[in-house]
């Protein structure tokens, strides 16, 4: 992962389903092991411990681990902030009680031209309603900050998706300001599923796009964007990956 951040020339990422897990007594930190291997300043947010079983036939259980997404920048982050999305049982048949708790890891980061919020966050897998629920919160959450934002990560959801619809109006998606539309096949970063996303506000996208080079980095691709920002104090040469979870 790190060769990849290199060779992009990110100066911001954001990952999901990183994992903080103690194993038989021996502690994996991946947030800690991300910072160290690109040299960048980098936290962690989760609301979700599990418990760790090995598969059958043993069952047993050997630890547990914490299940949520990161940020890792280039440049100094000030403040950080976790919050916990909305529980709600899922309107998908195939699991109703799917309940997993889901985060969204906000960071205020110094960049040279200027403070920029970004957002880290993936939503609930299975259920509109779920989704639906948690992306109001992340409106809440994107009215109250002010200055230049950037929300990316795995939505679970396709852009034109209802359960995105209070997110729309709020912030600008990456791939339609590059004039890649809904439903556009460039837009496919896990399988032919188009839910991995950069939106912004304060930004003008100078790119975005599928980073399909990365190969089996991760069970999704990579997207990669090019960002300004809008009063043109910033440089074109900020980039943010988010997807590599």
């Amino acid at each position: 992962m790190a060769e990849f951040i290199a060779q992009v020339d990110a100066d911001l990422v954001c990952l999901q389903e990183v994992a903080l897990a103690s194993v038989d007594g021996s502690v994996v930190d991946q947030p800690a092991l991300f910072g160290r291997l690109t040299g960048f300043d980098g936290r962690y947010g989760s609301v979700c411990p599990l418990p760790l079983i090995e598969p059958p036939p043993s069952g047993r259980v050997v630890g547990a681990y914490l299940w949520g997404n990161a940020i890792l920048s280039r440049y100094p982050i000030l403040t950080t902030t976790t919050h916990a999305l909305p529980v709600t049982p899922d309107d998908d048949p195939a699991d109703p009680v799917d309940t997993e708790p889901r985060c969204a890891l906000a960071c205020q980061i110094a960049t040279p031209a200027g403070r920029v919020t970004v957002i880290s966050t993936h939503l609930a897998h299975l259920g509109q309603r779920a989704r639906r629920h948690q992306a109001g919160r992340l409106a809440e959450i994107v009215t109250q900050t002010g200055g230049p934002v950037v929300l990316a990560g795995d939505l679970n959801a396709a852009i034109e998706q209802p359960e995105l619809s209070e997110l729309r109006p709020l912030l600008v998606d990456g791939f339609a300001a590059v004039g890649v539309a809904p439903g556009d096949a460039r837009r496919e970063s896990c399988g032919a599923d188009q839910i991995d996303h950069v939106l912004t506000r304060g930004f003008d996208v100078v790119e975005c796009r599928v980073a399909r080079e990365a190969g089996e980095l991760s069970d999704h691709w990579p997207v990669v964007a090019r960002l300004r920002l809008s009063d043109g104090a910033g440089s074109s040469g900020s980039a943010t990956a988010a997807g590599p979870g």
